[in-house]
């Protein structure tokens, strides 16, 4: 750098300062950056999306699956009646502890059980508390908890070989369909001028908590009117439902077959699926035990 007339009167030559000017900037520069990363770190750690594998239970026979996959499809009822009880605030809830009505909001005014009263205390779940017993913890909550609670506790039960008991899949269905729920029927009541049924309304919360676990359009008269949608997928291709859970693997050719086909299992059905162990379908059945 050529020396300037003014340096000679100037204890630090002219350049530097520009140098040490454009330091400091760099240094302002790379304190925000500091602190946006930081920021940025903060909100991917509290922000990811929380997934889980779904369980997965091996039959050793295809028969055992068969009985199985009849306990699962059987349970509907049982599922069925949870739902509807703490919708009419009627049947197993009124053992639990009452709902502080000074807290209701716009579903527990719709008639949906007290769905979603804000709860501040503790509520009582067998020898620890329905806050206890999903989150793992104490907190503030709604009233729906305690079908949170229920729903898990009957999978739980379904399921007797799953024995974590931590924060995993069954939560994370039942999550994602109370968050749908709530979004849908809030929209629904804000959009409606005219006075809602609560019993559509408890029609849609069952239908859209019954697809999460077990999916929905298939036409079975069991659970609904002849030919027309109900419980269970119309087409199934072993997707993340509860009855998916267990599955029988053959030990020679390593085929898999699934708890949702054993439901209703007939060696004649053509549209029986069966898979091989990385998820892709079969283009023909196990034939190794014929």
């Amino acid at each position: 750098m050529e020396p300037n007339l003014i340096d000679y009167y100037n204890e630090i030559p002219h350049g530097i300062n520009v140098i040490d000017k454009m330091n400091e900037e760099l240094s302002d520069l790379q304190k925000k950056y500091d602190k946006l990363k930081e920021k940025y770190t903060l909100y991917v750690k509290t922000h990811q999306e929380e997934t889980f594998n779904s369980p997965k239970i091996r039959v050793d026979t295809l028969e055992n699956l068969k009985i199985y996959a009849k306990k699962i499809f059987n349970s509907i009822p049982q599922f069925t009646k949870i739902i509807y009880d703490f919708l009419n605030h009627e049947g197993w809830i009124l053992d639990y502890d009452k709902p502080d009505r000074a807290g209701t909001s716009i579903m527990g005014y719709a008639d949906c059980g007290y769905w979603d009263t804000w709860e501040h205390d503790k509520l009582k779940w067998g020898d620890t508390s329905a806050q206890e017993f999903y989150y793992g913890e104490l907190c503030v909550t709604n009233y729906s908890i305690y079908l949170r609670c229920k729903l898990l506790d009957e999978l739980y039960k379904l399921f007797p070989e799953y024995t974590f008991r931590g924060r995993g899949w069954f939560h994370s269905r039942i999550d994602e369909c109370f968050e749908t729920i709530e979004t849908t029927v809030v929209i629904m009541l804000g959009c409606q001028h005219e006075f809602m049924n609560p019993t559509e309304i408890h029609d849609i919360i069952y239908k859209l908590i019954m697809e999460r676990l077990f999916g929905w359009g298939s036409n079975r008269g069991e659970f609904g009117i002849e030919g027309f949608e109900g419980v269970f997928p119309y087409e199934y291709m072993n997707e993340e439902y509860v009855q998916n859970i267990i599955y029988y693997q053959c030990d020679k050719c390593k085929k898999m077959f699934h708890g949702e086909d054993a439901m209703n299992y007939d060696e004649e059905d053509e549209d029986i699926s069966w898979f091989y162990e990385d998820g892709n379908l079969c283009t023909e059945v196990c034939k190794c035990n014929n």
